[in-house]
């Protein structure tokens, strides 16, 4: 948990069930249950029992942004495993992955379900808007503590909460005594990114004017300097289902400073439906309802509302600003960065059947995650007022057949077997991960290791494919490092083999420019026309690259049919020079261009 600057401190929390003297041991340096070798040690600072629970907090201060620490806690009884967390960046030119949602309180499998694709997504935090039991009693928390361990990755990653109170949560203190908050009344502020984001945490559940209406506004007027803005509280300002009431309290108190201080998206809980609204400004003119009307340019999204796990309602109540609602168990998964913030709503279903994200690149959706898709669009994109959007996805009717002279880049045999597909491949410490989806059968792989920068390879490991829809493979390489290249052989069952470079690619990209196709955007509108043509199912990301390894433009496009595309990218704002081009499909890279602008 956080209670302070996300980039230099750090809550660690657990229930103390047996044993006496815990202490937790820390390093930036991983070294597994070695407890004597980490270079840091510390005591509780602070000891409550509650609901059952015998409740120890560690308050870590001093440590570095946007880095990965790891601990154990000893006691008198033994070690624990081995966890990790990583602070927050303090640079705002560094992009934040965050999960937000709330409602969990009744339906155990939906909410671990929920809890494991936090795992695999990996966000830098994750925004909880209250209602987490139903009852309150010690039996339901305790169970909620031991289905949240699900959160924690593979690698024993573990990802913070900012918690917020709802209505099923008896008291403010129930929230301050297990989540060890900032401030008994349970809203405060805290900054990501440096200057990137501000984080408001609100109180549904005590008057919204009076002091914490006076607290909202203090806050938002001492830090304008903020990029974004997003508030999380529990009850929605105006719900989406009848069977709630509208809140009165929070549109007459907060609404105003949404606008007048640009809160850009509000994450609401629970009515327990699903709901991404246009913008909007609190308003009573011709044209608005419920006192909001649509302000594309000032307005303030607003999302939710609840379903990690609690009944679901009817989702009858939309107004003319919603963009587009539904009823089904979900969480919204936020991307922010300098120039947006993109919303996505995540269906929380089989989280077996979903791939981890590729801890390298924790933006691309992994294989199998089902992000909902309604009429207007599957990412809602907040940009910042005066910015230009990036053109609109094309799919025209005709794409010219590759010539020799605009030939696929990157072609390879895998991107011919039809469905095949890389998934990811990452390196953590010395254990190499790669996955694949709809590999075919008798397949078979050789990791290649290089000491010297990719100029020589030798072989590293034989690895037999499973042939499964999904497959996640692991090899322990003690003999590689910090310095290790590796590739992949694979061998497919009609003896052909291809090489998959996953670490690098863009430097051979560049080493290579000269030798790329091509493409010269319109000199009148700036624009650049992409043409590539999918064979399956796949998460497409389009990226633009500078010779300083720097991307300039980022596009996601999930889970895109198989067909052909072509793609307009607004290159008005970018400088001018050589870029690199690349669309990768499912993380494979199928075409590669050069530009130059």
């Amino acid at each position: 948990m956080w209670r302070e600057d996300p980039a230099t401190s750090m809550v660690i929390g657990w229930n103390q069930k047996s044993g006496h003297s815990p202490m937790i041991y820390l390093d930036d340096v991983d070294y597994g249950r070695e407890f004597s070798r980490y270079r840091f040690s510390k005591a509780p600072d602070q000891v409550i029992e509650l609901k059952g629970m015998n409740n120890h907090f560690v308050r870590l201060r001093g440590l570095k942004p946007n880095t990965v620490y790891y601990f154990v806690i000893r006691d008198s009884e033994g070690i624990s495993e081995r966890f990790s967390f990583k602070t927050a960046p303090n640079d705002p030119s560094e992009r934040l992955s965050i999960i937000a949602g709330g409602d969990s309180r009744n339906n155990r499998d939906v909410r671990q379900e929920g809890n494991r694709l936090v795992g695999k997504l990996r966000p830098h935090v994750v925004l909880f808007n209250g209602d987490m039991t139903d009852e309150d009693t010690p039996y339901e928390w305790q169970e909620w503590f031991d289905d949240w361990q699900l959160t924690i990755a593979r690698d024993g990653r573990m990802t913070p909460i900012i918690a917020a109170r709802g209505n099923h949560e008896v008291s403010n203190d129930i929230l301050f005594s297990l989540f060890d908050l900032p401030i008994k009344d349970a809203y405060y502020a805290l900054n990501m990114g440096g200057d990137l984001l501000r984080i408001y945490t609100l109180n549904s559940m005590i008057p919204a004017g009076g002091v914490q209406r006076d607290w909202l506004e203090r806050d938002l007027s001492n830090n304008q300097s903020a990029t974004w803005k997003i508030a999380q509280y529990h009850l929605s300002i105006r719900p989406h289902t009848n069977k709630k009431p509208e809140n009165g309290d929070e549109y007459a108190n907060w609404a105003p400073l949404f606008y007048g201080y640009h809160i850009n998206l509000a994450i609401e809980s629970d009515a327990h439906v699903a709901k991404v609204t246009w913008p909007v400004r609190p308003s009573n003119e011709p044209g608005s309802s419920e006192g909001f009307i649509r302000d594309d340019n000032e307005g303030t999204v607003f999302a939710g509302e609840g379903g990690w796990g609690a009944p679901l309602r009817d989702c009858n109540d939309n107004k003319p600003w919603t963009r587009n609602s539904g009823s089904f168990n979900q969480f919204n998964w936020i991307f922010v960065d300098e120039e947006k913030m993109e919303v996505r709503t995540v269906r929380i279903a089989e989280s077996e059947s979903v791939l981890e994200v590729d801890p390298n690149n924790i933006f691309r959706p992994p294989f199998g995650l089902s992000i909902w898709n309604p009429s207007n669009g599957d990412v809602v994109v907040i940009r910042k007022p005066g910015s230009q959007p990036l053109a609109q996805e094309e799919k025209p009717a005709y794409t010219p057949e590759p010539t020799k002279e605009n030939a696929f880049a990157g072609e390879t045999l895998a991107s011919r077997v039809p469905g095949f597909a890389m998934q990811g491949f990452w390196v953590e410490g010395a254990i190499v991960n790669f996955s694949t989806a709809n590999e075919p059968p008798n397949m078979a792989y050789q990791l290649h290791r290089s000491m010297d920068g990719g100029k020589n390879f030798v072989k590293a490991a034989d690895l037999q494919g499973t042939g499964k829809p999904l497959n996640q493979y692991r090899h322990t390489d003690n003999a590689g490092g910090p310095t290790a290249k590796y590739r992949l052989r694979r061998i497919f069952p009609n003896g052909e083999t291809d090489y998959y470079l996953p670490t690098g690619d863009i430097q051979e990209d560049l080493d290579n420019f000269e030798r790329l196709p091509l493409l010269v955007p319109d000199r009148a509108t700036l624009e650049l026309k992409v043409a590539y043509s999918l064979d399956f199912q796949a998460n497409v990301r389009i990226c633009l690259v500078n010779t300083s390894f720097r991307e300039v433009v980022g596009i996601e496009l999930p889970n895109q049919s198989s067909g052909k595309y072509l793609k307009t990218i607004d290159l008005s704002t970018v400088p001018k020079g050589p870029y690199l081009v690349v669309i990768r499909a499912n993380s494979f890279p199928v075409r590669r261009f050069r530009v130059q602008i």
